[in-house]
């Protein structure tokens, strides 16, 4: 292999690695928009299409590798005993195997499908927001690695998710990319064309970005229900999460003399039938009656003979009108080590009505998934709230990357979201996607805020990713009219 073969390779390589560190990097992410140039320039000068297919390969393996030996800092000796390397081995290779194996077929086709170039940009984007859906597809889904979550904190590009949802932001990213790398490859061939190639990628920023920083300067509902998230950041990793309970319920007895209108418990903070178990339930109410609010908190127990991972609210009176079981269970880890029972998947999305307004809920993984966001609000929710518990996780990039999804689930739907975690993170989100309040990470704490319920519907909730079949169907039609041209 020649010196530049090796360099082409290297190129991905990094590229890859790069990437990848922008999930965890916050002053690296917002260069996203042009670090990808290099890999696309390699890729589109290549001739060969093993080559092609090499190229692609490599920049996925790094990409998902990086990213994916985060579940090296997950902590489930406890439940898997001597087999936690090897599990953890084989969910690392695995997600990175399958997830690379997409990537690298979109790839390989959006730089060898015969097509104008003018086309080439759009229908990379469309592509690898179509790979990025298909991530989170099945019982397997694992929707971790999409571009657009990177700019979680860069509010002005992110606002777009509100039309299209975070995958509409990656296929706006990997376009400027493409676009930068066309114009770089045409300065040999034509100048002018070089020019307008950079020209359609600073558009393509720009018009994103003016639209981004248009919708920040909306003003947003002015604040009038307080929340109070508990933090009690009690570590389900070495001790099972022996005493979380009591000590739950005693921060929130503090929380309640604040008198917030609600209170969140993290997930898993009952463990046990809570329906059938008096005591936890009056020391619940008393908690409401104290409050005079509503009180959510996370249930892990076996309700009626079936495994339950769940949300209960205990109103202000102390009756528990309504349950919500999590839907969206983690692959193998919440059906596969619980013996004799696994969990049982719910059926409806949770939706609890209050005199403040209907509360949607999600369950720690849940929170990755555009569309169960967007699903609970399309059934009325007009808060959302996140129940999690990442106490598993050594280290705070864990913690901090599934953050990232809630604040971007924000930005998608239009609605404040409340996060409360174990060992954290428990924050506050506007519908801009910008952080109000926020806990650190492993400490104990209570977040006092104030948020609001709001009505309107995004264009995201209503029309879903259904825009990538559109995109690639208006793309097939300009490829299909340029092709009659030629003949």
């Amino acid at each position: 292999m020649r010196r530049n073969d090796w360099g082409q390779f290297l190129i991905a390589l990094v590229c890859g690695i790069v990437c990848a560190l922008c999930f965890d990097i916050a002053w690296l992410a917002p260069f996203l928009w042009v670090l990808l140039v290099p890999f696309f320039v390699v890729l589109f000068r290549e001739k060969r299409k093993k080559r092609v297919l090499g190229l692609a390969a490599v920049f996925c393996a790094a990409l998902f590798l990086c990213y994916y030996a985060a579940f090296f800092m997950l902590d489930i000796a406890g439940r898997t005993g001597d087999m936690a390397g090897a599990y953890l081995t084989l969910g690392w290779l695995g997600a990175s195997v399958l997830q690379g194996v997409i990537l690298t077929a979109v790839i390989f086709a959006g730089v060898v499908v015969p097509c104008p170039a003018f086309l080439r940009a759009p229908l990379m984007g469309i592509l690898w927001a179509g790979a990025e859906w298909l991530f989170g597809a099945g019982v397997l889904g694992l929707p971790c690695v999409r571009l657009g979550v990177t700019q979680w904190a860069f509010l002005p590009v992110v606002q777009v998710a509100q039309l299209g949802g975070i995958l509409l932001v990656s296929a706006l990213m990997v376009t400027v990319n493409v676009l930068l790398a066309q114009g770089i490859l045409a300065r040999r061939e034509n100048k002018l064309k070089t020019g307008w190639y950079f020209i359609a990628a600073v558009a393509v920023f720009l018009v994103n970005f003016v639209f981004g920083m248009a919708r920040i300067a909306q003003p947003l509902p002015v604040p009038d229900v307080s929340v109070a998230a508990v933090q009690y950041n009690v570590s389900f990793a070495q001790n099972g999460g022996q005493g979380r309970f009591e000590k739950a319920i005693g921060m929130a007895h503090e929380a309640a003399g604040e008198k917030p209108d609600i209170i969140l418990l993290p997930e898993n903070s009952v463990y046990g039938s809570f329906m059938e178990e008096d005591a936890l339930r009056k020391a619940c109410a008393d908690i409401t009656r104290e409050s005079d609010g509503y009180l959510f908190l996370g249930v892990y127990g076996i309700h009626g003979y079936e495994l339950r991972n769940s949300v209960f609210m205990v109103t202000p009176e102390g009756n528990v009108p309504d349950v919500y079981h999590k839907q969206r269970m983690v692959p193998f880890f919440e059906n596969g080590y619980e013996r004799p029972f696994d969990f049982v998947v719910g059926e409806n999305r949770g939706v609890f009505d209050t005199e403040y307004g209907p509360v949607g809920t999600m369950i720690c993984f849940e929170s990755l998934f555009s569309d169960v966001a967007a699903d609970t609000v399309g059934k009325g929710a007009q808060l959302l709230c996140v129940f999690t518990n990442d106490s598993w996780f050594v280290g705070d990039a864990p913690l901090g990357r599934h953050f990232a999804q809630s604040a971007v689930r924000a930005v998608e739907t239009g609605r404040y979201v409340v996060q409360a975690g174990n060992t954290g993170v428990s924050a506050i989100v506007t519908p801009q996607g910008a952080v109000t309040k926020r806990l650190a990470s492993n400490t104990d704490g209570i977040m006092y805020a104030d948020v609001s319920f709001v009505e309107e519907i995004t264009p995201y909730v209503r029309a879903g990713d259904w825009w990538i079949v559109f995109g690639g169907a208006v793309v097939a039609i300009l490829w299909w009219t340029q092709r009659k041209k030629r003949i």
